[in-house]
């Protein structure tokens, strides 16, 4: 009887690493900051765990449950690498990838330079991952690079928004859809809010009924992906993670805030970086989970830490 591939086997963390990099198309990401953050990855995986942040939350619970391998799109260290993402899927910048390699590599003790290093917070939770036997993959540049418009178009089928086929195949983040009928932004806002546990903030009429609405997770820089996506005259609103449910110091909602000003009238739904990645984390998850089919993979939430005094939210663990 013919065994079938790789059943009945325990892939080491490194084999795991390996098979998705496959899968995305590349042996290696461009983007610095990537791939192994810490551990051993020869070590073999005991279960997986997928989520945006991973937090000291979920590698506690990680140990407690016998996963020892975390794939996020985070670093745990609080690492932002040289490279942003979101500039290479819209074509904005053009990078020699020999230039662009991150530290990765091996080294058990790999933890960042500059201010943090030797922090006690991160001394900290670097003991909690060696005590637990824990490894830490990044998989944020590579997973948008195999998929510019993945995030954005969880994020829409996660509030509702149909999207025509064509969307996802085009190589930039943001997607733009339509609602079965016209809603006042108020209310897709508590949409998201009950969807994805967070705290959306608006800016623009609450009382506008939208139907065809822009979706753009994470950031709204830079500029140009939002001056692109925002192009179509029909579009009544945008829902995006904006810089950070606390950050409205960000250059796309400025450009927003002139769009407006200009007499175009739409509204933007900022629901935080974070919560606008979710979506696409539990896609991530399944497709880690169709790439390695013998390993038992879970998606986690990270959470919105952040709430609104008067607003009573459920939030989903």
């Amino acid at each position: 009887m013919t065994k079938e591939p790789y059943a009945q086997e325990v892939p080491l963390a490194r084999t795991v690493d390996m098979r998705l990099n496959a899968a995305f198309g590349s042996p290696i990401s461009i983007a610095t900051a990537e791939g192994l953050c810490v551990g051993e990855p020869m070590s073999p995986v005991t279960g997986a765990v997928v989520c945006y942040a991973p937090t000291v939350e979920i590698l506690r619970r990680a140990a407690d449950e016998g996963r020892n391998l975390i794939l996020s799109r985070e670093h745990p260290f609080f690492v932002h690498g040289g490279l942003h993402h979101a500039y290479l899927a819209e074509g904005l910048v053009s990078v020699d990838p020999m230039l662009a390699l991150g530290p990765g590599g091996t080294d058990r003790d790999l933890i960042p330079s500059a201010g943090l290093n030797g922090d006690f917070i991160v001394e900290a939770k670097r003991d909690l991952i060696f005590a637990s036997d824990l490894i830490i993959y990044r998989q944020a540049s590579a997973w948008d690079t195999f998929r510019p418009s993945a995030q954005s178009a969880a994020l829409a089928r996660a509030l509702g928004i149909d999207l025509a086929p064509d969307q996802e195949q085009l190589r930039r983040r943001g997607v733009v859809g339509t609602l079965n009928e016209p809603v006042a932004v108020d209310a897709l806002a508590r949409v998201a809010a009950e969807t994805l546990s967070c705290t959306p903030r608006i800016v623009g009429d609450t009382d506008l009924f939208v139907r065809t609405v822009a979706v753009l997770a994470g950031e709204t820089d830079p500029v140009e992906s939002l001056s692109a996506l925002l192009s179509e005259p029909s579009i009544d609103a945008i829902v995006t993670g904006a810089g950070g449910i606390l950050d409205e110091v960000d250059g796309g909602v400025s450009y927003f805030q002139d769009l407006r000003a200009s007499g175009r009238r739409l509204s933007m739904i900022t629901v935080g970086f974070g919560p606008s990645h979710e979506p696409g984390v539990r896609e991530m998850a399944k497709w880690v989970a169709q790439v390695v089919p013998e390993l038992d993979v879970q998606y986690w939430p990270s959470g919105d830490p952040t709430w609104v005094p008067g607003i009573e939210l459920v939030k989903k663990h």
